[in-house]
This record gives C-alpha cells, structure tokens and sequence, in this order.
C-alpha cells in the first residue's frame, strides 16, 4: 500500500457525484451529510475502490426507488462512513457472513468478493467495517477508519 494523507470528504463527494446519474436513474433518492475535511492515511486508489464498491452494491442490489443517505463525520479519533438504505437489507443468512469471499444472495449477479475486498482494506488501513439491518427495513454499512495525525494537528 502506498499510504499517505487523503482527504476521505472530497473522495466520498466525488464518488457520490459520479454515481448520483446512475442513481437517478434507477429513480434512487441520493443524499449525503459530509463533513468537510475529514482526513486519513490511507492509499487513495483502494480507499476509492472501496467506496466505488459500496456505492456499486446499492445501485445493484436495491429495487427501483429507494432511498440511500451517505453520512461521513469523525467521531472520537475515526472517520465514519455511513451508507444507509431502505431496500430489502440483507438475507438472513448472509448478514453475519457478508464479508466473507464468495458469499452472494442468491439472485446477486456478483462472485461475492465485493464486500470480502472492502473489509480487507479498511481491516489492513487500521480501520473496521460492519453492517446491520435498519429499523423498518433496509441496511446500513459503516466504516470506521483512523483519523489522519494531520488532521488532529
């Protein structure tokens, strides 16, 4: 990994705008809350695979018309992503394995190595990753990686 100072606001902004036609186009509701200038040590080609993946996933994966919120803020030395949603969630009997390799629903058009590659970045950036269903239905995923020294400077 080539690791260094990245500004994960304008990386998630950017990635949300590349993504909001195909969103509108699926007659998704795209909304974020990001903080401004939250930065990490992190590679920046991974960090955005990540995101992309992510982002990838919910255009994938959820029925025409829902809606997906993107909150990015730091909180107690980390920043957080959040990617929340009011599709269908995830299958019972995924949920607790969802980032394993190869682990998909059923009717996912993908090798299940989406997930499986976000939690091994975000694990080897000193970071965490969990998912858990939503109140009334729905999933969100959370991302939690060290905030940058530089940034708390």
């Amino acid at each position: 990994m080539d690791r260094g100072p990245v500004n994960f606001s304008d990386v998630v902004r950017q990635l949300v705008g590349i993504y909001h036609p195909a969103m509108a186009e699926r007659h998704h509701e795209m909304n974020g809350d990001l903080e401004e200038h939250v930065v990490v040590d992190a590679d920046l080609p991974l960090l955005n695979r990540v995101v992309s993946n992510l982002l990838e996933n919910e255009l994938t994966h959820l029925p025409s018309g829902c809606r997906v919120c993107i909150r990015l803020h730091s909180h107690q030395g980390s920043a957080e992503l959040v990617i929340e949603d009011n599709g269908p969630g995830f299958p019972p009997d995924i949920g607790s394995r969802a980032f394993e390799r190869f682990v998909k629903g059923k009717h996912s058009p993908g090798h299940g190595l989406g997930l499986a590659f976000v939690d091994a970045v975000i694990q080897a950036h000193g970071g965490v990753v969990r998912i858990s269903g939503r109140p009334g239905g729905g999933a969100v995923i959370t991302l939690s990686l060290p905030i940058s020294v530089l940034q708390a400077a």
